[in-house]
């Protein structure tokens, strides 16, 4: 996989090596709070370009974290246009969602359709649970992998989303909270006009349906999608069911061959 230099710093990302699409059909996906692009493994697919960044200080990306979803917004305006990519479609998840509503707010031209996964107009992130993430990292990833996937989810891939955290650390997972928490587009999400998707597992419990129907409701040109039986890493937990509602999703905007479309699930 490979790196792009950007400001003097390299940044990494993941792709299924298609050509990045003059004609505004690469997908962008950006992950959430502590995480880094491994979650998007099974979205690496199809025969237009997928990219999956880590963010800075994420993962094998360098530093130095951003303090906020605007900063990343800015960064990532600096990351496409150092790939020579003009217009895309923009997916983020949970954390990576409220960057997209940035993104789309400084820069609406530059984005075909935006794709919201887990996520909402804001986030509520407990002292209690701030305060445990200093004071004991594991307990604070463990309680974090018991939320985020829904009841009966496999095992291997709550250990996978714990690695995750672990080797990204405590830093970036409370920078990152911090990050979400001082976010809310509630003031200002009816401007953003580009067709938007908003997803969301049935179970979640961290960005439970409620929020995302509220984001969706906001959006003027916004489709809901509850995805049944998973929890907040739809993506992951059902990668047949999140990945139908992208394709289609996209297919409707666009009349070309687009992202995910060959995907083998």
């Amino acid at each position: 996989m490979p790196y792009i230099t950007v400001a003097a710093s390299q940044y990494f990302y993941r792709t299924n090596n298609s050509p990045a699409a003059a004609d505004g059909n690469t997908l962008i996906l950006l992950h959430g709070s502590g995480g880094d692009s491994s979650v998007w493994e099974k979205q690496l697919g199809g025969n237009s370009a997928v990219i999956a960044p880590d963010l800075p200080g994420h993962g094998q990306s360098d530093g130095p974290l951003r303090t906020s979803a605007q900063e990343y917004a800015r960064w990532l305006d600096a990351f496409t246009r150092a790939l020579a990519i003009k217009q895309f479609y923009l997916a983020g998840h949970s954390l990576g969602g409220a960057i997209a509503q940035e993104f789309i707010r400084a820069f609406p031209l530059k984005v075909s359709g935006l794709i919201l996964a887990g996520t909402g107009t804001h986030a509520a992130i407990t002292a209690e649970y701030l305060e445990m993430l200093r004071t004991d990292f594991p307990a604070a990833v463990k309680a974090s992998c018991l939320a985020a996937y829904a009841p009966g989810t496999a095992a291997a891939m709550c250990v996978q989303g714990c690695e995750m955290l672990t080797r990204n650390g405590p830093d970036a997972l409370y920078s990152d909270l911090q990050v979400y928490t001082s976010f809310d587009s509630r003031p200002w999400a009816a401007a953003l006009s580009v067709p938007a998707l908003v997803l969301c597992g049935s179970e979640d419990r961290i960005t439970p349906p409620a929020d995302a129907e509220e984001l969706a409701g906001l959006l003027p040109q916004a489709v809901l999608k509850i995805i049944p039986g998973c929890g907040h890493m739809a993506m992951m937990e059902a990668p047949g069911a999140f990945n139908e509602a992208v394709r289609e999703f996209i297919k409707k905007l666009s009349a070309v061959s687009h992202p995910l479309s060959a995907k083998k699930e």
